[in-house]
């Protein structure tokens, strides 16, 4: 991923030269806030947001999501009345949750190469992280004292344990409630079960059916700051300048054409508009 590259160039660099105005932290969870929003889901458990509005082309960019790979959740909504098949699909998410995080996430990363970093560009990457909100975040989730030197791995590997314990409960809960009923309830139920836990994520632990196009908003939502600054600077930027710094500078893989470029934009509203003012810290 970007972020990887991210990491290692501020590794090389004295203090990470301040790129960052809002941590990494910070970023995911304003994303994760607008996303749930848009999606009439609660947010009153994610940590607070850092101030900073998304500009209009993110939000679009979670529209595209919902039309794409949220596609297929967003239909397991349940309805009022009990859908066997769709109950399954929920397990079989929560089970491929799971196997993700257990499995997928060490090889990605080996993949990545994030095992390459060395422990002197950790540090120098470590102000980018946001641990100080993290960890408070961690702490409320747990709703236990916490000792100041209590490191933040075992805070992160506590959390996920009980988290992993709360979907075991529903998959039991789910079992014993199937098993109340008839056979073709129970066979819709596992066979939405099967479906589920391949309707999101494939067996490489990618997006399921992605063709490149969610990578590629990942990559803009993560250069989300240095994009909008780029908008923003004097002398004023064209989009042909943006296109160059996207491929020469964020070092995102897009194609080099003018008319694929401009359609790509107009996808998701991400205009030159208004260059050379000063920008608006409450929209970085």
């Amino acid at each position: 991923m970007q972020q990887k590259q991210n990491l290692g160039e501020a590794g090389s660099a004295s203090t990470a030269e301040q790129v960052w105005t809002s941590t990494i932290f910070e970023q995911v969870t304003d994303i994760q806030i607008e996303l749930r929003k848009s999606l009439d889901l609660p947010v009153d458990h994610l940590p607070q947001r850092s101030g900073h509005e998304l500009p209009k082309w993110c939000l679009k960019i979670l529209e595209q999501f919902q039309k794409t790979i949220l596609k297929p959740i967003l239909k397991l909504r349940p309805k009022g009345t009990v859908n066997w098949r769709n109950y399954g699909r929920m397990m079989g998410l929560i089970e491929r949750y799971k196997t993700f995080i257990t499995s997928d996430l060490e090889r990605i990363s080996k993949e990545e190469g994030w095992d390459r970093i060395t422990d002197e560009q950790w540090e120098r990457c470590r102000p980018m992280f946001g641990e100080d909100k993290m960890r408070q975040h961690l702490i409320r989730v747990l709703g236990r004292p916490v000792a100041d030197d209590e490191p933040l791995e075992n805070l992160v590997v506590e959390a996920l344990e009980r988290q992993f314990e709360h979907l075991e409960k529903l998959k039991s809960d789910a079992a014993w409630l199937v098993a109340q009923h008839d056979a073709k309830s129970a066979a819709l139920f596992f066979k939405g079960m099967a479906e589920g836990y391949k309707c999101f994520l494939d067996e490489n632990g990618g997006f399921a059916g992605d063709r490149g196009r969610t990578s590629l908003y990942l990559n803009f939502l993560t250069y989300r700051l240095e994009i909008e600054r780029y908008r923003r600077t004097m002398p004023v930027k064209t989009r042909r300048d943006l296109q160059k710094w996207i491929i020469e500078k964020a070092k995102i893989r897009i194609q080099n054409n003018d008319k694929w470029f401009d359609h790509f934009c107009d996808e998701i509203c991400l205009s030159m508009k208004g260059v050379g003012r000063k920008p608006n810290p409450l929209i970085l």
